[in-house]
């Protein structure tokens, strides 16, 4: 951000800001390549402000003839990391989703390794000033010290009406001119001139960093989402009246009556136009021009001392001018568009016939179908023709063809057959007829006896022994050993997690918010649906991929959303059953909310969490592109791009009724199948 008379007045200072992002890139964590874009954000040192002060005021008072001195651009590279690391705090503590028109570093990595990342960042910065001398870690120090006084200070004052002018202008100072004032003072001090030049480059400093957060807080104001790269109006939203509003509460009453806490988008608005409509933008205007006068008076103090040129002194004063301009805008961010996905409902949705599904080519779904009611009749799943027709399986040939969309008929086959042999044993254990926790054990070990053996001799006798048996070898065709070994241990842990939560449902247990995601990810079959997807990536991810922080994270915050997601969906049905482990439910259990005020609050998690899936999902090629070529690199991008255009289609796969009656008879088809497993069961003498 170096205009043309600038880098004219000071040629070295491209170079020299060169070497101030080499020495920032040495800040990451040792060996651990994966983590390096961790230190990288936000939007990779784009402008890089308070370097360019540190170096400008060295070549001040040094001279401008030769690039910089070694000890001022570890400096200004110092500077630099103690600012990205207070964005990296900062971001967590407002918990900001977007930084400069890309994903925050929260929103990809989350909140624990952003403020690491933030710590580390710190420690770099301190451990360079430590090689310059004593006075400057102490600056630093005393630096920071203000810098988080006034940050205590701004959250404190949250939503405070009667927020005084004198107030903001405290935290304004100690939050933003103390940093840029210091990057001035550091600059100067390693130019080794007499201490009175350092007051007043640190003076200027603080003045230009007053004008430039006075600036800042007008265009929150002012401009756009897209100008700035971070959601507009969020100061007002997050109680933090800036000047412009505190001048504003003076002097329009229904202002006040506006501000407080879940302020509507619609309010928002209103509260916004009544600050721009009194006059109060344009006084905070003139209050950032003055500080920009009295900073560059601080200049002109340079020249009675008989320091700096006229010439370099200018272009400094015009590199203010740029940076504070009250009139502009922020230069606009590059902004991805987001994933589209349809919003979550508390309500069930009804799945729709299969010739109207979007996204499915109707002749090959027919076929696919056609082919899985023959099957079902064949392995005795279904007894009837009519049973053949039931809910749960009728959609499972549209249903894997979502799943894997460019598949073929014998692929979508594969797929839709060890889909439904999931959903089956799904259903099993959430059947309102399995009642007996005696039962219920018997289930799960005739289950895993069956898992056990499918790639060895697989079992056959009934219904479901036989499907299994005959879906595992279709999908054992396809996939390498490593992989089924992996996906029939994720069964069978998958087993017991579906009979501890059938147990939990009986006994009427409902876990804490601290125990729920967990035994919902285990209940669930998170882990199997993973490994279902290797069948559709056409192959086993190298672990390499699978276990990026990144991926990992991904998933986590995927499962998360989507399983709460589900939770709304299938809302009636759950507390109808009594089932434990509902978000919902546990919700107003622990907290005592109503029914709506968990509902509400569920689909707050649920938007926040796929909106940090998109975040990801967008950060994620710029973060896993492979710097040497590496196959793990290209396989990492290529899974997440992969990710991003199936998620629309992913999130519309939802439960359809499992409780459905069969048209057959009274009983539903889960109680014969269960019945037959109990009896295979004692048959074999695997209850001896």
């Amino acid at each position: 951000m170096t205009s043309e008379s600038v880098s004219r007045a000071f040629p070295a200072l491209e170079s020299d800001l060169d070497r101030v992002r080499e020495i920032v890139g040495m800040a990451d964590v040792p060996s651990r390549s994966e983590l390096t874009p961790l230190t990288r954000q936000p939007a990779g040192h784009r402008h890089l402000i308070r370097p360019t002060l540190a170096l400008l005021s060295y070549y001040v008072l040094a001279g401008t003839e030769r690039a910089a001195d070694v000890r001022a651009v570890k400096a200004a590279a110092a500077v630099e990391l103690l600012h990205m690391a207070s964005l990296y705090h900062d971001d967590v503590i407002d918990d900001a989703r977007r930084r400069r028109g890309r994903p925050s570093v929260n929103m990809v990595w989350g909140a624990r390794l952003a403020v690491l990342a933030g710590d580390l960042l710190f420690t770099s910065a301190s451990r360079i000033l430590s090689e310059l001398g004593r006075r400057e870690p102490m600056m630093v120090a005393e630096t920071a010290q203000r810098i988080c006084s006034g940050m205590i200070a701004e959250t404190a004052d949250r939503f405070l009406l009667s927020r005084t002018e004198a107030a903001y202008l405290e935290v304004t100072g100690a939050k933003t001119a103390e940093l840029l004032s210091l990057a001035c003072r550091l600059g100067a001090m390693q130019a080794g001139r007499d201490p009175e030049a350092e007051e007043d480059l640190a003076g200027f400093g603080w003045h230009l960093g007053m004008a430039y957060q006075v600036r800042d807080d007008i265009l929150d104001l002012t401009a756009t989402t897209g100008e700035l790269g971070k959601p507009a109006n969020s100061d007002i939203v997050e109680g933090v009246y800036t000047l412009p509003v505190i001048r504003a509460l003076g002097r329009e009453p229904s202002l006040a009556r506006l501000l407080r806490r879940g302020l509507t988008a619609a309010d928002a608005e209103r509260a916004r136009q009544l600050v721009l409509s009194c006059g109060a933008v344009e006084e905070a205007r003139q209050v950032a021009g003055t500080h920009v006068e009295t900073a560059l008076r601080r200049l002109d103090l340079l020249q009675l001392r008989g320091l700096g040129d006229p010439r370099s002194r200018e272009a400094l004063a015009g590199y203010v001018r740029s940076i504070t301009s009250s009139g502009g805008k922020a230069a606009p961010a590059p902004v991805t568009a987001p994933v589209t996905v349809p919003a979550p409902s508390p309500a069930v949705p009804s799945l729709a016939p299969a010739s109207a599904r979007p996204g499915v080519p109707t002749g090959r779904q027919e076929h696919v179908q056609e082919r899985l009611d023959a099957w079902l009749l064949d392995t005795g799943l279904a007894a009837t023709p009519e049973e053949a027709r039931h809910p749960r399986w009728n959609a499972m040939a549209s249903t894997a063809l979502r799943f894997w969309p460019g598949a073929d008929a014998e692929q979508a086959e594969t797929l839709a057959r060890w889909m439904l042999v999931i959903a089956v044993v799904d259903d099993l254990f959430d059947e309102p007829g399995l009642a007996d926790p005696g039962e219920i054990a018997r289930l799960r070990h005739r289950l895993a006896l069956l898992v056990r053996g499918l790639d060895d001799t697989p079992a056959t006798g009934g219904a479901v022994a036989t499907a299994m048996a005959q879906a595992w070898e279709r999908v054992r065709l396809i996939q390498p050993p490593s992989w089924r070994t992996r996906a029939l241990g994720h069964f069978e842990e998958w087993l017991e997690a579906a009979e501890r939560e059938a147990c939990h449902r009986l006994n009427g247990f409902i876990p804490s918010l601290r125990d729920q995601f967990a035994l919902r990810l285990g209940s669930s079959g998170a882990p199997v649906f993973l490994d279902t997807f290797e069948i559709t990536y056409g192959g086993e991810l190298e672990p390499a991929v699978r276990d990026h922080p990144l991926v990992r994270r991904l998933l986590d915050v995927a499962a998360a959303a989507a399983l709460a997601e589900n939770d709304l969906r299938t809302l009636d049905e759950d507390e109808a059953v009594g089932a434990p482990y509902n978000l919902v439910r546990v919700l107003r259990h622990e907290t005592g909310c109503t029914r709506q005020e968990a509902i509400d609050e569920v689909t707050r998690q649920v938007e926040d969490g796929f909106a940090q899936v998109d975040a990801i999902l967008t950060a994620a090629p710029a973060i896993l592109r492979p710097a040497d070529g590496s196959a793990a690199s290209v396989t990492g991008t290529g899974l997440l791009r992969l990710a991003r255009e199936r998620l629309p289609s992913w999130r519309t796969l939802h439960s359809i009724d499992r409780y459905s009656r069969s048209s057959a008879g009274s009983e539903t088809y889960l109680a014969r199948l269960r019945r037959e497993l109990l009896v295979e069961y004692a048959e074999t003498g695997a209850a001896r």
